[in-house]
């Protein structure tokens, strides 16, 4: 079968390569490493388009450009220029899909901070709701049966665009600021959008009704969609990429590879100052207070200590290592005790006793605790354990619930 008539289309909203409008300088190498393996992913995945986001042009045009030669699959803007008022990427295209011409445009959110891009002079971002309408005309003047937005645009202005009435039949959003959980139908357009993050993947089924409606449709499937107008039956999916799933034989190995590269960059770019209290990110230590680790709350507190142990939290840093992620500045705050913190560490390669989420994590630091035998408070109260949500944050811990693992962890 060729790939032209495939029954199905895999396409991507934007927002896809970075997580961010620009990277840091010690963050391009790693940038580009996971940008390349994100792209090659999507060509053994037989990716069908990319809607170019606001994050994509974080390394720049340029770089995103050469990116796009080694794709199999183009990446769509209709509203990304250049000086001349020329298209930078192809603005629309039209597939074959089950027998069905489907046209395929991209939008990217003119709130673009382009002062932020490596040469952003280069580029302008024109009103995307007015070329949402100039396109999809287009695209009917061409033939299109169904046609498809993708976009970074927030759910307001993706909102706003089907209310025009335009003939857009589905709206693909992948703006990190929207948080609808199932998809919503405003006049005759279908949006959906699911979890940043790449956490979940969603599947929409398109039917094109005959004479007999939906009457010819199994009674299962009927009552779980949409009928949309009087010509389409819409019934949508989303699918959860939890660790269970097991890897692509090919993507898998290419992740690895990737992992192990980005270790060894890590760990050359470690920060070589050991120095007390250096880039503080949060308030002051109160007077002569500090750290005193684990061990030293086991005095009075050996029932807590005994149940400490058994938990994740005290191999949190081994964790690490095993993954060989101990050099990662974006997990090394949440698997430690005092990373970058008034009286506690910077250096990456010298955690030493700070390894681990140990009770000062939590409570805060307790030498004067220690030293006055209890009289002197700690400086956290566990509560209903909020304190939690600084690192099971939904991106990093998707299957977390608070309460549960609160009590569990904590006993409280």
């Amino acid at each position: 079968m060729r790939r032209e008539e495939i029954p199905f289309l895999v396409l991507n909203g934007g927002n896809l390569f970075f997580s961010r409008e620009s990277l840091r300088p010690e963050k391009l190498a790693a940038g580009k490493l996971l940008a390349d393996l994100i792209m090659s992913s999507f060509n053994k995945m037989g990716c069908d388009a990319l809607n170019v986001g606001a994050y994509d042009l974080s390394l720049g045009v340029d770089n995103l450009r050469k990116l796009e030669k080694n794709a199999n699959f183009p990446f769509l803007s209709a509203n990304i220029l250049d000086k001349h008022d020329k298209y930078i990427f192809t603005p629309s295209i039209i597939k074959m899909a089950g027998g069905v011409k489907v046209g395929i445009f991209g939008l990217c959110d003119d709130a673009l901070k382009i002062d932020k891009l490596p040469a952003g002079q280069k580029i302008k971002v024109v009103n995307p709701l007015d070329k949402a309408e100039e396109i999809s005309l287009e695209l009917k003047k061409k033939g299109s049966e169904y046609t498809v937005l993708l976009t970074n645009l927030n759910i307001r202005d993706c909102r706003r665009i089907a209310q025009r009435e335009l003939p857009i039949d589905l709206i693909i959003g992948s703006s990190k600021e929207n948080r609808i959980s199932l998809p919503i139908l405003v006049q005759k357009a279908y949006i959906v959008h699911v979890e940043r993050g790449g956490k979940s993947v969603g599947r929409l089924d398109v039917t094109f009704l005959g004479a007999a409606g939906v009457e010819n449709l199994p009674a299962d499937v009927r009552y779980k969609g949409k009928i949309v107008g009087d010509r389409l039956f819409l019934l949508n999916h989303f699918f959860p990429l939890k660790i269970a799933i097991p890897d692509h034989p090919e993507i898998g190995p290419m992740v690895e590879s990737v992992e192990a590269k980005l270790s060894r960059l890590q760990q050359v770019k470690a920060t070589r100052s050991m120095s007390v209290g250096a880039n503080i990110k949060k308030s002051s230590l109160a007077k002569g207070n500090g750290y005193v680790f684990a061990k030293a709350c086991a005095t009075c507190h050996p029932e807590q200590y005994a149940r400490w142990q058994k938990t994740a939290h005290s191999q949190a840093y081994q964790g690490l290592v095993e993954q060989e992620k101990h050099f990662d500045v974006e997990c090394i705050g949440c698997h430690t005790l005092g990373y970058e913190m008034p009286g506690g560490f910077t250096d990456i390669r010298q955690v030493g006793s700070y390894a681990g989420v140990q009770c000062e994590s939590c409570h805060g630091p307790g030498y004067l605790h220690v030293q006055s035998k209890g009289q002197e408070k700690l400086a956290h109260k566990l509560g209903d354990g909020e304190m939690c949500l600084s690192c099971h944050i939904e991106e990093k811990s998707p299957e977390f619930d608070l309460l549960p693992f609160f009590h569990r962890i904590c006993g409280e």
